[in-house]
């Protein structure tokens, strides 16, 4: 009995040595990454402190994770800077502009309730608390400033043309339009409607466009015939974006969205202060092509040049909350990034902090200059995800010189799930 209880003994032993071993062996970049720099740290300011060039005109704050809190608290964070700081008054997001509308009349003073509102979105990650927390900023702010002054939201993303159906039907009722038919439209907007669109329907939807357009044409041009005009123009975007696939498709959307960004500033030169920040996943606002197609950001970098300003994000280690492919469910996901300079943020006030690239000296900032111009391991999660995939680093991790993508970066220590309702 007693040699029985000894081999039971090392067996157990080996088999814990063996699960270390391998646990350390497949997570070996996180281990490395683990460990304090003082360089970095040197180097970081707060997020409060940041600084933006001065002749930007658009900051494309990114995020690393669609599903975490604290990315979503950033937008916030950002917006309130550049606003106080900057003569900021836009903030723009990664959603359909349509599904916006009633989030930028209800900023303004509307009606309704900012948690409703966002639980309308087309994308569930947005139906947070964080986002009605935005919305009630801007609506406070808005109420303590003269009209010509007040801060706007709009949506960048082309990809849900059903929100702009109803959106257009209000507008023709509320400026008695009824020469317009909508029939084609509403097939499009069924939330019931189990067969695709025909081909008469695609037709009938391009001809019902082109007369609300020549309708619009006869209306004053004040923002909400603006707007529509806009909403037309993303419904045919939409349904040219959906006879795509692959690499094209991918490349369409970023080139859209990239359209929809330059159509807002022209919008704000005229309306506002001529400035615009954006908010979108990190692959929308690089500067470099990262999976096989043109991001936004490149698209924004080649036209505006140092206009445009990229600020990435990255955390170390936590969760995010993703819809499961292939299942009608959202799931919690814990993963490690082995991005050695979000692993910093541990030793900094708040576990967050930025760095802005240019402002790095070789001569004086060696180690952290060397250290954002070479491959480094970062984090990367989008709105869905495989539970076999998760299983690999690559799913989740990208090895890139961060500053071939963005002109600087906010680092968190760790990061926390939402939860969308």
């Amino acid at each position: 009995m007693k040699v029985l209880k000894k081999i039971v003994k090392v067996v157990v032993s080996a088999v814990l040595v063996v699960s270390i071993a391998l646990l350390v062996c497949l997570n070996f970049k996180t281990v490395l990454a683990a460990h304090k720099n003082h360089a970095v740290i040197e180097a970081a300011k707060q997020v409060t402190d940041l600084t933006i060039p001065e002749g930007v005109q658009i900051v494309g704050l990114g995020e690393a994770s669609h599903g975490s809190v604290e990315f979503q608290e950033s937008k916030l964070d950002v917006l309130q800077i550049l606003v106080e700081k900057y003569d900021y008054r836009a903030i723009a997001i990664e959603a359909d502009f349509c599904d916006c509308l009633a989030a930028n009349a209800y900023v303004q003073g509307g009606e309704g309730n900012a948690r409703d509102i966002v639980n309308n979105f087309a994308f569930t990650i947005y139906h947070t608390q964080q986002m009605a927390d935005l919305l009630e900023w801007m609506r406070a702010y808005n109420a303590g400033v003269e009209a010509d002054n007040r801060l706007r939201f709009y949506g960048f993303d082309m990809q849900n043309p059903e929100p702009g159906v109803p959106y257009l039907i209000g507008y023709l009722d509320a400026h008695d339009i009824r020469d317009c038919g909508t029939t084609n439209l509403k097939i499009l907007a069924d939330e019931n409607r189990t067969e695709p669109l025909t081909e008469q329907n695609l037709n009938g939807i391009q001809a019902e466009l082109t007369a609300i357009e020549k309708a619009l044409e006869s209306q004053d041009e004040d923002f909400d015939t603006i707007c529509a005009g806009k909403v037309v123009e993303n419904i045919r975007t939409a349904m040219e974006y959906y006879t795509m696939d692959g690499a094209d498709m991918l490349t369409f959307r970023d080139a859209s969205m990239a359209a929809n960004v330059s159509w807002i500033l022209d919008l704000e030169k005229e309306i506002g202060t001529g400035k615009v920040m954006l908010a979108a996943h990190n692959g929308h606002i690089g500067l470099r092509d990262q999976s096989g197609y043109l991001s936004m950001g490149v698209v924004l970098k080649e036209q505006y040049g140092d206009a445009y300003y990229s600020l990435g994000t990255d955390f170390f280690k936590g969760k995010s909350n993703i819809r499961v492919i292939g299942a009608d469910k959202r799931k919690d996901f814990f993963v490690t990034t082995a991005d050695p300079m979000a692993y910093q943020a541990k030793y900094i006030e708040d576990h967050r902090y930025y760095v802005d690239f240019a402002s790095l000296d070789q001569a004086t900032n060696e180690k952290v200059y060397d250290m954002v111009h070479k491959p480094m391991s970062t984090g990367s999660l989008g709105e869905s995800f495989s539970e076999i995939g998760y299983l690999m680093h690559s799913a989740y991790r990208l090895n890139i010189e961060p500053v071939n993508l963005y002109d600087g970066m906010i680092f968190y220590y760790e990061v926390t799930a939402i939860d969308p309702e």
